[in-house]
């Protein structure tokens, strides 16, 4: 594996040098994520912490629900494009798509956050988060939809910005003014959504500050539905298998117990801080490489950066299994419980890492139905495995079924790529 990093450095530099932006920008989000983790923890305690945790989980489910799968889909229909400018006129074709659709979701919200609140998650104090994730929806995929148009444009600096920092600084300054004014609880989640709102209105500023002859692509709403719709299955998919946890945890245990575990899982899914970091490197390039019919150069890149990422991973997933209790201390003596959970959970994330971006090579090779296939599958056995291990096992439960389900969904993945496209995605 060193011997072919070392010898291939052109692919290595391309890697190196597109990568390395996304992973300082991830660095400053990690510690702007762990900053704002720990304040609300310290300041509110983890029974709040765990009432934020479900109310942002089941927003970013409904964010994934009703994008339509339009994010990823952008990222592979701009491979085919011949000027940035189309990519543009996509943008403003896709905003008007979705703002028809988000009232949806506003109202189902709205006007069944009582229900939700009360029915589902036996929770009444969740209500008001309920109410401010009705009004919320619009501008969260308005965020998604922006970060993918410069991914697709391949300025990273600028997607790096406006995904990682901008919104962080925001909700930190917000969290401390609130905190400040002695605020309902509620408003951690106001902070959070208000943040993701003033980044939008930036963003789209800069994307049409400069005025320009727009060029429209000749994609139908059908063209658009046909590639997104699966993303977005698959995308629901993914988010409900990494979820389950938290969801299910919200309905048998209490806010103490979730907000250590989503502490934990946080933490243990910074093993995945370089895959995901590189997955943004690797989507333009994949798409652009598979239209162009060069499978030999995708395959390399794709072999370099997973081999890239494995020889990282490996000391920040030991790292993170032997120094768990000092970590988890951090965040207050009561969180010290959550040490086998965390390790369990680093394990899995790093096996994960180790198999490279399987899922999005997949989306990138108009493969997506099966990736959706995949995920759906590995939704139900999270699920089963939760229903049989979380009244027994309590969070330490909850952390064996993610284990289980990484190891199986991303051993489907890799043989599915083997299959389809002829290689290993690390060798």
């Amino acid at each position: 594996m060193f011997k072919k990093l070392l010898v291939d450095k052109e692919t290595i530099n391309f890697i190196l040098s597109k990568g390395g932006i996304t992973f300082s920008f991830r660095m400053f989000a990690m510690v702007f994520s762990f900053l704002s983790m720990w304040f609300i923890n310290h300041f509110y305690g983890e029974a709040v912490y765990g009432s934020y945790t479900i109310a942002l989980t089941v927003l970013q489910m409904v964010v994934m629900i009703f994008a339509l799968g339009i994010p990823n889909a952008f990222v592979g229909f701009t491979g085919e494009f011949d000027t940035d400018i189309k990519s543009k006129g996509l943008l403003i074709k896709v905003t008007k798509i979705v703002l028809y659709v988000s009232l949806i979701p506003v109202l189902i919200l709205s006007l069944g956050a009582a229900f939700f609140s009360e029915v589902v998650f036996n929770k009444a104090n969740l209500y008001d988060y309920f109410l401010i994730m009705a009004c919320s929806v619009p501008f969260m995929i308005l965020h998604e939809i922006l970060c993918y148009y410069f991914i697709s444009i391949k300025k990273f600096i600028t997607y790096g910005l406006f995904f990682f920092i901008v919104p962080n600084v925001f909700f930190l300054g917000l969290l401390a003014i609130f905190y400040e004014f002695k605020l309902s609880n509620y408003f951690i989640l106001l902070a959070y959504v208000s943040a993701i709102l003033v980044t939008v209105i930036i963003g789209f500023m800069v994307v049409f500050c400069k005025k320009e002859k727009i060029i429209y692509p000749t994609l139908s709403l059908k063209d658009i539905v046909n590639r997104s719709f699966p993303m977005m299955l698959s995308g629901i998919f993914l988010i409900l298998l990494n979820w389950t946890d938290i969801l299910m945890l919200g309905r048998i245990e209490d806010e103490h117990q979730v907000g250590i575990y989503n502490t934990a899982f946080k933490i243990g899914y910074l093993t995945l801080f370089f895959v995901v970091s590189m997955n943004v490197v690797i989507m333009p390039k994949v798409s652009e490489l598979y239209f162009q019919k060069n499978l030999q150069e995708m395959k390399k890149v794709i072999n370099r950066a997973t081999q890239l990422v494995i020889i990282l991973t490996i000391p920040l997933a030991a790292g993170l299994i032997f120094f768990s209790e000092p970590i988890l201390n951090l965040f207050g003596p009561n969180f010290i419980g959550g040490k086998n959970t965390l390790i369990l959970i680093t394990i899995g994330a790093l096996f994960n890492a180790m198999t490279g971006n399987v899922d999005q090579i997949l989306n990138m090779t108009n493969y997506q139905k099966i990736v959706k296939n995949i995920f759906f599958a590995g939704f139900l056995a999270n699920v089963i495995l939760n229903f049989f291990l979380i009244p027994t096992y309590g969070i330490e439960g909850a952390a064996i079924a993610s284990l289980i389900t990484n190891i199986v969904v991303n051993l489907v993945f890799v043989i599915i790529i083997k299959k389809k496209l002829g290689f290993l995605t690390f060798m």
